[in-house]
């Protein structure tokens, strides 16, 4: 049975276009983003997450300091209402030790709420990858 997925369009405001760029870089390589680009000192990112995951991206827009923005808007629509494109889950084949954003999920505090990122070893599964 296919997971039902959300789409969240996070734009977040930096302290200057290089804080942006260095968030979009950040981020580039998470298995759940669709698209990010830093337009001088806004980031805009967008991710397709398992509607379970809502939280998170709830969480970056009521603390975007921990994405290292000053404050972040956050839309959600859910995938039905995409017209394109479908997305695909982009993990590698071997599983890391060190999230693409550079988390450490075993040392995150929210690992008793997140199952951590799908594309490391820490992963632990569920409803939370497609």
């Amino acid at each position: 049975m296919k997971k039902k997925i959300i789409c969240g369009l996070v734009i977040g405001e930096a302290a200057s276009a290089e804080k942006a760029e260095q968030s979009a870089q950040d981020v580039k390589d998470c298995p759940y983003v669709a698209f990010v680009g830093a337009f001088e000192g806004q980031l805009v990112t967008v991710y397709f997450v398992p509607e379970r995951h809502l939280w998170w991206l709830e969480w970056v827009r009521d603390e975007p300091e921990i994405a290292g923005l000053r404050n972040v808007t956050l839309q959600v629509t859910d995938e039905a209402k995409i017209t394109y494109p479908e997305f695909e889950l982009r993990l590698s084949q071997e599983k890391l030790e060190v999230a693409p954003c550079g988390a450490i999920c075993k040392d995150c505090s929210l690992l008793n709420r997140c199952p951590g990122c799908p594309a490391t070893i820490y992963y632990k599964g569920g409803d939370y990858a497609v």
